[in-house]
């Protein structure tokens, strides 16, 4: 943060804050209305809670209650800024919160694409933008927010519940959750509240306790609250205290909606009917324009390439990427990344396929890298039970329905898509494995071990057919598109191509592997095991064999 965005506010010496006479905030920081040194130290703070140590005294009393308190109201205000996100969707714009979020846009487009006949010539635009959460003027954010929660206008009702529930594997989880509304659809009365939930969401074997309810969250007390949270947002640097003049307080769970909303409010100024006819995707400051008409390819890059200073908006041109030839947009500065017209134009992990608009996952970050370092396990008393169950929780996350939906992509791509999801989870099962306390062998239970390769097989294609409801996958016979005897060969072979490599740790299982791959070549048509031979083409997964492991 340069020195322009900040002022300093009260010296202070490393590991003390400055004390206040009255706690008001922050993400990083504790912050104060009015500043006077003391002695408190071990304030700490995580991402989205503020935390007070136990033994931090200011006059004689706890910091604690207030702190959490505190908490308690960012948790309101920001249950409120996604209360009126959902109901105005337009205040997010172009605005995608995860890669469900994409699937649902990305699906559309293709299909309404796929639909036109000739299919155009798509432009692809990729815009990287610089510090954005610094760089944003806090009038033009107030603005924003005051647009979204409208002080003097609204008052709110908070509902706080817990949730137990049991999961599909007949695990007891529990959660605690915030339900916001307005009068005008308030329902009154817990049964109502509970139907309303099973109306509109999978509630399913659960049980719904209330906790709290407000029904005066005023708008206006709200929008204060907010203006508290920028205004006096405190960092330390050097030893040093200072107020943050620009850009959004990091640190909190705002942040991140924050950012998305002024963006949104951006977008509909300058691109309106942007996605008439192509998709605009934005994951948080990382912007993405396909389009059938290369003037508004042009016209959108020259735009974000200039800046948009009111928004604090400046692309990074080192990460900017298009598949078009482009003119000297910015004299004197890099020119930005230009692909081929056909290619697999890369965004936020993400390959896209330019021509068949199919998607499939970049697995280039994982060059160089451990797997080992960033993937552990409680061992406790079952480290056995408790890799199986990281494993799984892993595995489910790379199983993304943009990867393994077959309107979107081609057979032949979700073959590869898979077997690469299960390549990385052999190299996770290896790294698991090194982790084991006392270097206990595979060879003491080797029917645990291949019973969890089998499961991986049968975890993902549970969740192949769960992002393709309603299709038939596969028959009798190892017949169809996909059948699960499919899955378990790709399965198969990305562990044994793995494992193979470290033949003294999994000598006692690799026969037992083949022997099941071998069996599944028998079972399977010729055809469907050709094009699962294609996708398993060692040259498809070069990224794989840089990873450290």
């Amino acid at each position: 943060m340069g020195p322009g965005r900040r002022r300093e506010e009260v010296p202070a010496q490393t590991g003390s804050l400055a004390q206040p006479s009255k706690w008001e905030v922050t993400g990083q920081r504790l912050a104060a209305s009015s500043t006077r040194q003391t002695g408190v130290k071990h304030i700490r703070t995580s991402s989205s809670n503020f935390y007070a140590s136990r033994r931090c005294i200011c006059k004689g009393s706890e910091l604690g209650p207030p702190v959490q308190h505190l908490t308690s109201q960012v948790k309101t205000l920001f249950s409120v800024l996604n209360y009126e996100r959902a109901r105005r969707p337009s205040l997010l714009g172009a605005s995608v919160l995860g890669m469900d979020d994409i699937h649902r846009a990305w699906r559309a487009f293709v299909l309404r694409m796929r639909a036109r006949d000739p299919a155009p010539q798509l432009y692809f635009v990729k815009v990287d933008v610089t510090g954005a959460y610094d760089a944003l003027p806090q009038d033009r954010l107030v603005e924003v927010i005051a647009n979204v929660i409208r002080p003097q206008e609204n008052t709110y009702c908070v509902r706080q519940y817990a949730m137990v529930r049991r999961t599909a594997q007949g695990h007891v989880r529990k959660s605690f959750k915030r339900h916001v509304s307005t009068f005008a659809d308030l329902p009154p009365y817990m049964r109502q509240f509970v139907e309303r939930l099973q109306e509109t969401s999978s509630l399913r074997d659960a049980v719904v306790i209330e906790q709290s309810s407000s029904l005066n969250e005023t708008s206006s007390g709200l929008f204060h609250l907010f203006l508290r949270l920028v205004h006096n947002h405190v960092i330390r640097i050097g030893g040093k205290s200072y107020v943050q003049c620009q850009g959004i307080p990091q640190g909190s769970i705002l942040s991140t909606l924050l950012c998305s909303l002024c963006y949104g409010d951006m977008e509909s100024r300058l691109f309106p009917g942007i996605q008439q006819d192509g998709v605009l995707l934005r994951l948080v400051d990382d912007f993405l324009l396909v389009t059938p008409h290369l003037t508004q390819a042009q016209a959108f890059l020259r735009t974000l390439v200039r800046g948009v200073p009111e928004y604090g908006c400046t692309a990074n041109l080192q990460k900017t990427a298009v598949n078009f030839p482009v003119e000297d947009i910015a004299p004197g500065s890099a020119a930005p990344l230009q692909l081929p017209a056909h290619s697999l134009f890369p965004w936020c992990g993400l390959l896209l396929d330019t021509r068949t608009l199919e998607v499939s996952c970049d697995y280039s970050s994982y060059a160089q890298t451990s797997i080992r370092s960033s993937l552990t396990f409680s061992q406790g008393a079952k480290p056995g039970r408790n890799m199986r169950r990281k494993l799984f929780a892993v595995l489910r996350l790379k199983c993304c329905a943009l990867f393994l939906d077959l309107q979107v992509n081609s057979v032949h791509t979700v073959y590869t898509n898979v077997y690469k999801i299960f390549l990385l989870q052999a190299y996770r099962f290896h790294a698991c494995v090194l982790q084991f306390p006392f270097n206990q062998p595979v060879r003491k239970n080797p029917s645990f071990f291949l019973r969890v390769i089998s499961d991986t097989a049968s975890h993902c294609y549970s969740h192949l057919k769960a992002r393709n409801t309603g299709m038939s996958l596969g028959a009798e016979g190892a017949s169809g598109p996909f059948p699960s005897e499919a899955a378990r060969w790709l399965c198969f072979h990305a562990f044994l191509l793995k494992l193979a490599r470290h033949g003294g740790t999994y000598r006692c299982l690799l026969g037992a592997l083949r022997a099941a791959k071998a069996h599944l070549c028998r079972q399977l048509p010729r055809v469907t095991l050709a094009a699962l031979e294609a996708a398993a083409d060692p040259g498809l997964t070069a990224d794989f064999k840089t990873i450290l492991d």
